[in-house]
C-alpha cells in the first residue's frame, strides 16, 4: 500500500502537535485532581500490574505548556528566539517551512514539573518537543501523578538494543600504522566504501563538508586517534553521566564505552591519506553520548533510556546541527504495528527534527537474520527508522549484494524500508584501542549509516536551500534500484552523482560561488535550469506514485502555463498545456496539474525517475519525480 506523502505528513504533524501542545490555558491547580477511574486510564496498561513500591521509569506527558494568555505565549516564543543559536535560525530559515520558534520549542512548564516532583519520583530528563518529563517513581507515586489534571498520559520508557553490538564489528585485517600525510586526497583502503556511493564525485566537485554541522548520537567519543585530531568538534555532551565529556572516564565508565561512537566518527571525519578519508572530513561536529553499554565489566544488556537519545537530539538541534547520524535503534519492546511512523516517541521526535529542517539518518538495524516474535522486531527495521522522512540506511557488501543481517521493511503502513543502502561489511575505520592503527573489516548498519550521513551532508552543503525532504527524495529516487525498490535494499545503493544532478535540476545552482552547469545530452532537454522569479513549482504528490499524481505550483502574475515531462535521457514523454491562469495558489488537487503517468501515445510509462518542467511567462523550472509500477 502506498501512503501519499501529504496524508502521511499530515498524520505525523498531528501527532507532533499533540505531544508538543502549547495551547492557551490557565495553570491547573494541583487540586482538585482527576478521579481514580479517569487517572487510571492515563497510565499505560503495561504499568498497571506493577507492585505498589516497585520503581519504574516512565514518561509523564502533559496536556499543554501551561500558557495562560496569548501575550504569555508570545513572550515565551520571543524569549526562546532571543536565545536561539545563529546556526539553528539559519537552518530553519533555509530548510524548514515551519515558523520559528514554534510552540514545541517552549520549555516544559516548571509549575507542572514541580507539582509532579512534590508527589514523589526522581527527575531523569525533560523533552520540550514531547512536552514530557522522564521520571523514576514507584507505582503508588505514579497513581498520584496520574490524578493531576494537566497530565495527559504516563508511558513506560522503552529499552534499547544497539544496532551494532561489539560482535558485529569484526576485525578481519591486521592493523597497520598510519602513513605520513600526503598533499593530495588518497582514499587508501576506504576507496571502495567511498566510490560505491559516488562520494568521490562530490569531493572532486569541491564539497567535503565545509560549513556543515553534523550531530552524532552514540556510545561516546574519543579524539585521541591520529586520524581524528583535526576534527572540528564545536560541542559535546555526555547525557548518560550528565557532564560535558563524552570520552571514557575512570571511575565512571567501563573501558571501551566510547569505541562504537569513535568508529562511526572515523568513517565520517577521519583524515589519514593513504588509509582512511572520512566522507565529510571538513564538517563541524556535535558529539552526544546517549548510550551505556557496559557496567562494572558486565554487558548492560544493551539497555538505554529513550530520554537520553531524545535529549541528545533536541540539544543538537538547538546547537544548530544540519544533520543527525544515529547508529542506534530500539526494538525489543515494540511490535510490528508500532512501525507506522507516528507511534514511538523517538520516531515522533525524529519526525519533528525533520520538520525543523534537520536531516535525520539512522541505521536500519542488524535484525535481518533474526526470527520474528510476538514482541520485538526480529527481522525488521528498528525504531526510529520508521520515520516518514528519516533516511534508514541498510547494508550491502563491496559487490552491492544485500547482507542477511541488515534489517528489512516494510513499515506497518506499507512504506519501503530501508530507504537506501551503503557498504556494511569490510568497512574501514579507526582502531579505537590504538591511536595510529586502523581496522578494515567493520560490519553492521552502524557502519553504513555514517556513509549515508556523509553523502547527505555534502548534498546539503551543495544545495543550501534544500530541505531534508528534498535531500531524502533525491537520494531515494536516484539510487541504484529506484526503478524497482524492495524491502531488502530499499531504493538501492546511494548514487551521489545522480542525486546531485537531480538536486541541480530542482534548484538550478549550487551553493558554490560560481554555480556549476548541468549538461544534458545534445538535442535533448530544451530548458534552462533555473528558478521562477514570479512563482514557485512544488513537489508532486504522491511521490513516488503508481498511476496518478498532482503537480502543485503558485503564480505571482498572470501566465500561460505548460507542463512537460522528460525522461533521464532528456526525451519528451508528455506535454500538458494548462492554459492562461490568473495569480493564485494552485496547490490543491482541483487546481494542480494532473498527470496519469502516461506518455504522448497514452501508454503507461515505465518505472523510473523523470523530470517535470513548468513553463510560465517565459520562465522554466524543473523538479524530479519517481514512477513505480
Amino acid at each position: 500500500m502506498w501512503l501519499t506523502q501529504n496524508a502521511a505528513r499530515a498524520k505525523t504533524f498531528a501527532a507532533l502537535l499533540l505531544y508538543a501542545a502549547a495551547s492557551v490555558c490557565f495553570h491547573a491547580p494541583a487540586y482538585p485532581t482527576d478521579s481514580s477511574t479517569a487517572a487510571n486510564t492515563k497510565i499505560s496498561h503495561s504499568l498497571r500490574s506493577a507492585t505498589t513500591h516497585e520503581r519504574l521509569k516512565v514518561w509523564v506527558v502533559f496536556n499543554d505548556k501551561g500558557i495562560s494568555t496569548e501575550d504569555q505565549l508570545q513572550t515565551a516564543l520571543d524569549a526562546y528566539k532571543f536565545q536561539m543559536s545563529e546556526r539553528s535560525q539559519r537552518r530553519r530559515t533555509r530548510r524548514s517551512d515551519l515558523p520559528f520558534p514554534d510552540t514545541s520549542d517552549i520549555p516544559v512548564s516548571s509549575y507542572y514539573i514541580d507539582t509532579v516532583l512534590n508527589l514523589g519520583g526522581r527527575l531523569r530528563g525533560k523533552s520540550r518537543w514531547l512536552n514530557a518529563i522522564s521520571l523514576e517513581a514507584t507505582s503508588a507515586e505514579i497513581a498520584d501523578i496520574a490524578r493531576l489534571p494537566f497530565v495527559r498520559a504516563i508511558d513506560p520508557i522503552e529499552v534499547f538494543e544497539s544496532t551494532s553490538r561489539r560482535s558485529d564489528s569484526l576485525r578481519g585485517s591486521s592493523p597497520q600504522e598510519a602513513p605520513p600525510r600526503l598533499a593530495q586526497l588518497n582514499y587508501g583502503n576506504s576507496r571502495v566504501q567511498i566510490e560505491q556511493i559516488q562520494a568521490n564525485f562530490l569531493h572532486e566537485s569541491g564539497f567535503r563538508g565545509e560549513g556543515m554541522v553534523i550531530g552524532l548520537l552514540d556510545t561516546g567519543f574519543s579524539l585521541e586517534h591520529t586520524a581524528l585530531q583535526r576534527v572540528d568538534v564545536i560541542g559535546q555532551y555526555d547525557f548518560v553521566n550528565d557532564d560535558d565529556n563524552p570520552m571514557d572516564e575512570i571511575g565512571q565508565d567501563d573501558p571501551g564505552e566510547d569505541d562504537h561512537g569513535s568508529i562511526v566518527l572515523g568513517i565520517l571525519a577521519a583524515n589519514a591519506p593513504g588509509t582512511l578519508m572520512g566522507v565529510a572530513q571538513r564538517a563541524s561536529y556535535l558529539l552526544a553520548k546517549t548510550e551505556k553499554t557496559f557496567q562494572n565489566g558486565q554487558e548492560f544488556e544493551h539497555l538505554i533510556e529513550e530520554d537520553w537519545w531524545i535529549e541528545g537530539l533536541e540539544w543538537a538541534e538547538e546547537m544548530g546541527a544540519e544533520i543527525i547520524c544515529s547508529s542506534l535503534g530500539y526494538s525489543k519492546w515494540y511490535r510490528f504495528e508500532d512501525l507506522d511512523g507516528k507511534t514511538s516517541k523517538l520516531t515522533i521526535a525524529a519526525n519533528l527534527a525533520v520538520e525543523k529542517g534537520m536531516s535525520v539518518i539512522v541505521a536500519a538495524g542488524n535484525l535481518g537474520d533474526q526470527p520474528p516474535g510476538e514482541l520485538g522486531l526480529g527481522g525488521r527495521i528498528s525504531v526510529p527508522a520508521d520515520g516518514y522522512d528519516v533516511l534508514a540506511i541498510g547494508s550491502v557488501d563491496r559487490h552491492g549484494r544485500g547482507l542477511q543481517f541488515s534489517s528489512r521493511g516494510p513499515t506497518f503502513d506499507g512504506r519501503i524500508k530501508p530507504d537506501v543502502v551503503a557498504m556494511g561489511l569490510g568497512v574501514t575505520s579507526i582502531d579505537p584501542l590504538e591511536p595510529s592503527r586502523f581496522i578494515h573489516n567493520y560490519r553492521g548498519t552502524s557502519a553504513s549509516a555514517p556513509l549515508g550521513t556523509g553523502v547527505a551532508a555534502l548534498l546539503m552543503q551543495a544545495f543550501p536551500l534544500a530541505s531534508p525532504r528534498d535531500i531524502a527524495s533525491a537520494v531515494r529516487s536516484t539510487a541504484s534500484q529506484s526503478h524497482a525498490p524492495d524491502n531488502t535494499v530499499g531504493y538501492g545503493i546511494i548514487r551521489s552523482r545522480t542525486a546531485f544532478e537531480a538536486l541541480f535540476a530542482q534548484f538550478g545552482e549550487t551553493g558554490k560561488p560560481e554555480p556549476s552547469s548541468l549538461k544534458f545530452p545534445p538535442n535533448s532537454l530544451p530548458v534552462t535550469v533555473g528558478s521562477l522569479k514570479h512563482g514557485v513549482l512544488l513537489q508532486n504528490y504522491p511521490n513516488p506514485f503508481n498511476s496518478e499524481t498532482w503537480i502543485p505550483f503558485r503564480l505571482m502574475q498572470p501566465s500561460r502555463v505548460t507542463l512537460r515531462i522528460y525522461d533521464l535521457r532528456g526525451s519528451l514523454v508528455h506535454k500538458i498545456p494548462v492554459g492562461e491562469l490568473p495569480v493564485g495558489n494552485y496547490s490543491a488537487k482541483p487546481n494542480a496539474v494532473y498527470w496519469n503517468g502516461r506518455n504522448l501515445n497514452n501508454e503507461p510509462v515505465s518505472s523510473g525517475v523523470y523530470f517535470y518542467v513548468l513553463e510560465a511567462s517565459g520562465e522554466r523550472h524543473v523538479r524530479s519525480l519517481t514512477v513505480l509500477e
